[in-house]
């Protein structure tokens, strides 16, 4: 997931190579002018940095866009997907309600100067680039994790119990068995399970009936304890979490 795109479209308007936000700049135009600057940025080994932004998508200018005030860029490899209000198409979001359909720059951005709303996470490489762009059904963020029956709550009832909430973000490590994401804690407890896959156990082996990857909380632990980003979605009740889904 390293890229080479180093120079932001906002440094180079202040060059004066790019007009940032004339009606004169196509969005394939900035796409073009942020690649052009990426080649003084070869051989740069330094980490990436990424930061995952979730929420409504807000146009600035072609190729940048904005999330709760937080602008960033779109480059030639931005992966953008959608399937709901953005590039619209019939079973185009997964069962977790994220969107699965190739979306293209010009598509995304007539979808989110359209009437509908566009909710996405970004994934966004310092100096502002997004890697990734995938639009979410925001009516679908509170209900049960993967493996509780639909209109179930935790305890199996109708509605979702008090207490109940399903947060999504980064995860965040406090100590062993306790994480918070977006400045909500919680704690980890045995019965709490965790599907990863991606960075978490990465390689683990497979469910043969639902394809999930059930995470060792140690292992899970030590993940979070290195530092590694892991973005998840997590069914809290009353403080603890029922489930943590890597995402």
């Amino acid at each position: 997931m390293n890229r080479n795109f180093r120079t932001t479209v906002l440094a180079l308007a202040t060059s004066g190579v790019v007009a940032l936000g004339s009606a004169a700049c196509s969005s394939e135009e900035v796409i073009d002018a942020v690649a052009a600057g990426s080649d003084a940025g070869e051989g740069n080994e330094a980490a990436v940095v990424t930061e995952p932004r979730s929420g409504l998508l807000e146009f600035i200018a072609p190729g940048e866009f904005s999330i709760d005030g937080e602008a960033f860029f779109v480059t030639e490899e931005t992966q953008i997907l959608g399937g709901l209000n953005a590039c619209p198409a019939e079973d185009g979001l997964d069962e977790n309600g994220f969107g699965v359909v190739d979306c293209d720059l010009e598509s995304l951005e007539a979808a989110v100067q359209g009437g509908a709303p566009v909710y996405a996470e970004a994934e966004v490489e310092e100096p502002g680039n997004a890697l990734s762009i995938t639009e979410y059904d925001n009516d679908r963020q509170a209900e049960p994790a993967p493996g509780a029956a639909p209109g179930e709550g935790a305890a199996g009832t109708d509605e979702a119990p008090e207490g109940s909430a399903v947060v999504r973000g980064e995860l965040e490590y406090i100590a062993p068995g306790e994480y918070m994401i977006d400045g909500t804690a919680f704690f980890v407890a045995e019965d709490t399970v965790i599907y990863a896959g991606v960075y978490a156990c990465a390689g683990g082996v497979q469910d043969p009936d639902t394809g999930d990857v059930i995470c060792d909380f140690d292992e899970f632990d030590a993940t979070l304890a290195n530092g590694t980003s892991v973005m998840a979605e997590v069914q809290v009740v009353e403080g603890v979490a029922e489930s943590i889904t890597e995402y």
